[in-house]
């Protein structure tokens, strides 16, 4: 992978629209690695999936997390346009915009609930846009999203190479992968969403944390949910914080289990 997602996403913007016409410059399938041979039935992707999404997969490392990816961007169908990350000049109109400035609103309205409910304890969000290279990042660090990846990687790959199913070459192969992917269930399930439709990326989703003094004592941090979100009861003082502040937020997620994940109701589409 290049020294950045940044650096990978203006070098395969130049070549993702070619990529289609190297197939046929791959090995024989017998002869392929079983990496190898992912990358091959990924590719036959390109054709159909959205331009973003395949220069978003050339940045994943390894075959797992793109089939992870890959899924999401199939189960997105038509939709993906509508949840896509937005642009870096998309993120500088959003700056001092009347949209920034109602969620501001809303969250400082969630901010004032819990202040009153819970002396001494404040709320901390991110304001800054999730960023499609931040959201790379992310995925490619993450041993969770490892993990659900590899597992995934292990049943497709079992798929692909069973008697019958189409090689990258043949007839019906494009179809064949696309219905794989899509009837796989994550297993585990990754605790992110796939680079490009997180919420985040439109600021369409905020990550409340609790602080006292400074320091977060609750963050968005999965090995906190049973020890510090449910066993402190923070996850029900911010639902309720939510509650009385009029409900411009929705959640918090459940699958995965974020209990300081909100969805943010309050713009107009």
């Amino acid at each position: 992978m290049p020294a950045s997602s940044a650096g990978c996403l203006k070098a395969w913007i130049v070549v993702a629209c070619a990529l289609p016409l190297a197939l046929g410059a791959q090995p024989d399938r017998s002869a392929a690695s079983d990496e190898a041979l992912l990358e091959r039935y990924l590719a036959l992707l390109n054709v159909g999936l959205d331009g973003r999404a395949v220069v978003a997969l050339q940045c994943m490392d390894g075959a797992g997390r793109r089939l992870l990816a890959a899924r999401s961007y199939l189960r997105s169908g038509r939709h993906l346009a509508d949840r896509w990350s937005w642009s870096q000049q998309q993120i500088d109109a959003y700056q001092g915009s009347p949209e920034q400035a109602l969620l501001e609103t809303e969250i400082e309205r969630v901010r004032a609930a819990f202040e009153a409910a819970n002396p001494g304890f404040t709320l901390y969000v991110n304001p800054q846009v999730r960023s499609l290279e931040v959201q790379l990042d992310r995925w490619n660090q993450s041993d969770a999203v490892g993990a659900a990846g590899e597992a995934m990687r292990a049943t497709i790959l079992a798929k692909v190479r069973a008697s019958g199913f189409p090689g990258p070459d043949e007839a019906g192969a494009t179809t064949a992968f696309s219905q794989a992917l899509l009837a796989y269930e994550p297993e585990p399930a990754a605790p992110l969403a796939a680079p490009g439709l997180s919420l985040h990326g439109r600021m369409y989703a905020v990550d409340f944390q609790v602080a006292q003094g400074g320091q977060l004592v609750a963050s968005a941090s999965m090995a906190e949910v049973a020890a510090v979100w449910d066993a402190l009861g923070w996850r029900a003082k911010l639902q309720d914080a939510v509650r009385v502040a009029g409900g411009k937020f929705s959640g918090p997620l459940q699958n995965p289990d974020e209990p300081w994940h909100y969805d943010f109701t309050g713009i107009a589409e």
